[in-house]
């Protein structure tokens, strides 16, 4: 499949956002679900950001946050990744953080210290047809060239487990650093919190 990466311009925001809502699940919906589909979710993966086209609109325009797209020689958008950059402390920027509890000191202190920075995995989405193509591994080598500090991100556990998601960042390099438990939209959540330490910074943190 010919295939290729660039950053995201204004005009691709339609196209990623209907690369994200091929993959939602708002968290509302979890106790709805059938045994069938709730696995389904769990083996394919999932987003949970109940988001619009103008969200995106403003990631594309913000100079710290890069948004890649994954194309077809056709100009069709297959999938998206964004990363925010220049991220410190992670309760400054993620409302849904809740009890901790860390690996090691060395997580504790990437993700606490409001000295350190990290950038910060948001979303991966990849259309249905076009999973298991390595087009999110592509998306995220080629972020990572730009990157100089390690990057998080979150997965959810509970209320719904994302194992694919879970299989796709270790199959990246990121290690499991750390657990937020919590309350969310009325439900009891739970997030494991992956680190890839980049070894252009291995040595530096």
């Amino acid at each position: 499949m010919n295939s290729r990466v660039e950053i995201a311009r204004l005009e691709d925001a339609k196209g990623i956002f209907n690369a994200l809502k091929q993959n939602l699940i708002e968290i509302r919906d979890v106790d709805d679900l059938s045994q069938k589909h709730r696995q389904k979710l769990e083996d394919e993966g999932f987003l949970r950001k109940e988001v619009d086209i103008k969200y995106y609109k403003e990631l594309i325009e913000d100079p710290d946050i890069d948004v890649y797209v994954a194309k077809t020689d056709k100009e069709k958008i297959i999938g998206f990744a964004s990363i925010h950059r220049k991220k410190f402390k992670i309760i400054k920027f993620r409302d849904v953080v809740g009890n901790l509890s860390f690996e090691n000191e060395k997580s504790k202190d990437l993700l606490l210290n409001e000295k350190t920075e990290f950038a910060y995995l948001d979303q991966v989405s990849i259309l249905p047809e076009y999973k298991r193509k390595e087009i999110g591994t592509i998306l995220f080598q080629e972020a990572l060239l730009k990157i100089k500090t390690p990057i998080v991100a979150f997965i959810v556990e509970k209320p719904i487990f994302n194992k694919a998601s879970i299989y796709w960042h270790e199959h990246n390099g990121f290690e499991f650093s750390a657990i937020s438990e919590g309350e969310y939209k009325g439900k009891n959540f739970k997030f494991q919190i992956f680190i890839h330490w980049n070894n252009k910074t291995k040595n530096k943190i």
